[in-house]
Parts: structure tokens; sequence; C-alpha cells
């Protein structure tokens, strides 16, 4: 015996029909379909079948609902479990980003005291070595005046005083200090003051033969850094 063939459903039908089929189209137009049906003159007949098919379409849609009223309930609760899966994945996501912003508020304070503790320890260190070599300087100055006037005896320490005051001007800038701007055209004038007496002092030793005055003025070229052009 042959199998009873299975009946079409109310979908299949309503989609098998041709005045139902244009509102299946992804592209339905209401404006266009509205002016061939008033083309048609079929206005009445249109919306008779329409009702029907809608009709149609509204009852199988209950008997699907309790057909299927079961799984409906159960995909239905399953949504709503997985929502609040997702809000809850949600509230861990914006704790966690919270918790992110703090730690970096935490580490950023501190870097940001590290930065500005180095930058003043720098400028600390450039201002002390500043005031050792202004400190020296003074001395050096003081101590130069007393050589000076120790006549010939203390020219070789007056040159090694002038070349420590020529290193400590190297390296630094001490333009602009008050208490040195006027001291540093004074050495400029003792060292070519010293650099004189020294080169007289070596001719005289030389005409002399006075071997103790020639060392000394070499002694003085020495340590002004001069002994290769005077010699």
């Amino acid at each position: 015996m042959a199998a009873e063939s299975e009946e079409p459903s109310v979908l299949d039908l309503v989609s098998s029909d041709e005045l139902c089929q244009p509102f299946l189209q992804d592209e339905f137009d209401v404006q266009a379909f509205s002016n061939t049906v008033i083309e048609s003159q079929q206005v009445a007949q249109m919306l008779q079948h329409i009702a029907s098919s809608v009709a149609q379409l509204d009852r199988e849609l209950n008997q699907q609902v309790v057909s299927h009223h079961e799984d409906l309930l159960s995909q239905a609760t399953g949504m709503e479990k997985l929502e609040g899966v997702l809000h809850m994945v949600q509230t861990r996501i914006e704790s966690l980003q919270a918790g992110v912003q703090r730690i970096r508020g935490k580490i950023a304070e501190p870097h940001s005291k590290i930065i500005a503790r180095t930058t003043q320890l720098a400028r600390l260190q450039t201002v002390c070595e500043l005031l050792r070599r202004l400190i020296r300087v003074l001395y050096l100055r003081k101590r130069l005046r007393a050589q000076l006037n120790g006549g010939v005896r203390e020219l070789t320490k007056a040159a090694q005083s002038l070349n420590e005051l020529d290193y400590l001007s190297q390296g630094v800038d001490l333009s602009g200090i008050e208490v040195l701007e006027n001291d540093w055209a004074w050495v400029s004038q003792t060292r070519n003051k010293v650099i004189s007496q020294a080169e007289s002092m070596l001719t005289s030793g030389l005409n002399a033969q006075n071997t103790s005055l020639i060392g000394t003025a070499l002694q003085v070229f020495h340590h002004l850094n001069i002994l290769q052009r005077n010699v």
C-alpha cells in the first residue's frame, strides 16, 4: 500500500500563492504593490484573499505555539539564563577595568614622583658641583694673591694655582656669578704677568748659566702647559 502523501503546511500554501508571494520578497515595495492592485481593479478581492491568508497563518502560529509550548518555555528560560550569564560577565569586566584603573593610578603616581625626585637630585648634584668649584676658586684666588707677594720664590706655586684655576673653569659655565666676574679678568692678567716673569727668568738664567733660574722658569712653563712653546 502506497504511503499517503504528506499534506503541505499553511506556510507552503501561502508561499506558493501567487497573490501572497510579493509579501515574502526581501525588497517588497508597498507603494508599487498598491498601485498594481489598484490598476487591476480587484482591490476587494485582493483584500479578502489577504485577510484569509493572514487568518490561516494566525491559526497555524497558534497551533505551533500549543504544540511546542514546552520547547518554547525551555528556550525562553535558556535565554534568561544566558542574559544572566552575560550580565555577570559584563559586571566582572567592569570590575576588572576599574581594578586596572586603580592599579594604573597606583603605578603612575610613584613613577611621577621618581621622575621628579630624579630631576631634583640631578639639579642638586649640579648645584653642589658648582658650589664646590666656586669655593675652590675663591680659595685659590686668595692663595694666588699671597703667592704673588712672595716674589720669585713663589712663582712656581703661583703657576700651579693658575693651572688649577684653568682646570676648574673647564666643563662648567661659571659666567654670571657676580663674585667671580672681576676675578677671571684678574686671573688672566696674572697669568700673563707670571709668564712674562718666567720668560725673563729663563733669559737671565741662560745668560748667567744659572740652572736654578732656568729650572724654575721651566717648571712655571710646565704648570701653565706652555713648555713646548717656550723651549
